[in-house]
């Protein structure tokens, strides 16, 4: 349910030396089909940071195309496929969505994905209100089955002698915290965890969420 305006904050609040560059990702059904078409307008060389479902993304980038990468951030995010439980109620989401019921499954979603101090903050508000509307059921429909149908990427993670982090809020209760963490450790990425954010910490806390890119990747 997020737009490239999401990471307005994190892009604005970059140190010199990193420059970052916030895409909206295609409804597509495959995390693969959207890596694939971000990857044909992305630099030749480009660290990929991905929030939640963007860090699928970004998984299926390092899958697709390591030799382009040059390191990979995950936040809020995860590299384990969903169960078969879990893929069936996407599958059944996404059907309710081009049905109509997107808005009613986009604010139940919102409810839980924000710091209870940080809920009713206006500029959020304002943020989701407008991802909300950007997004649309078509890309909600399309990036539900893209998660029901991605592969666990743990292996490829742990081999993978690229630069890697996942940076984590202290209250993600949409992928929890401790297995963000636990992630981290099996994987051998660096982690970094920033207090008073939920599930949307690239909205709740940008300028941290900069300074977590800028101290791994500088």
């Amino acid at each position: 349910n997020n737009t490239a305006r999401t990471f307005d904050g994190v892009v604005a609040n970059l140190p010199a030396g990193l420059t970052g560059v916030a895409v909206d990702c295609p409804a597509l059904n495959t995390v693969e089909a959207v890596a694939e078409a971000l990857l044909a307008e992305a630099p030749e060389k480009f660290i990929a940071c991905g929030h939640s479902f963007g860090g699928y993304v970004a998984l299926a980038m390092l899958d697709l195309a390591p030799e382009r990468l040059a390191g990979i951030a995950l936040i809020n995010s995860n590299d384990w496929a969903d169960s078969e439980t879990l893929a069936a109620t996407r599958e059944q989401k996404a059907a309710q969505a081009l049905g109509g019921a997107y808005e009613e499954l986009a604010n139940a979603a919102s409810a839980r994905a924000y710091h209870p101090d940080n809920a009713g903050r206006a500029d959020l508000l304002e943020e989701r209100a407008a991802g909300l509307l950007g997004y649309g059921a078509e890309r909600y429909a399309a990036h539900s089955r893209a998660c029901a149908a991605r592969p666990d990427r743990g292996g490829l993670l742990a081999a993978t002698d690229l630069p890697k982090i996942v940076i984590v809020a202290d209250q993600d209760v949409v992928v929890p915290t401790a297995k963000q963490l636990a992630m981290a450790e099996r994987t051998g990425a660096a982690s970094a965890t920033i207090a008073t954010a939920g599930h949307m910490l690239p909205a709740e806390q940008p300028a941290a969420v900069a300074e977590a890119l800028a101290n791994w990747a500088l």
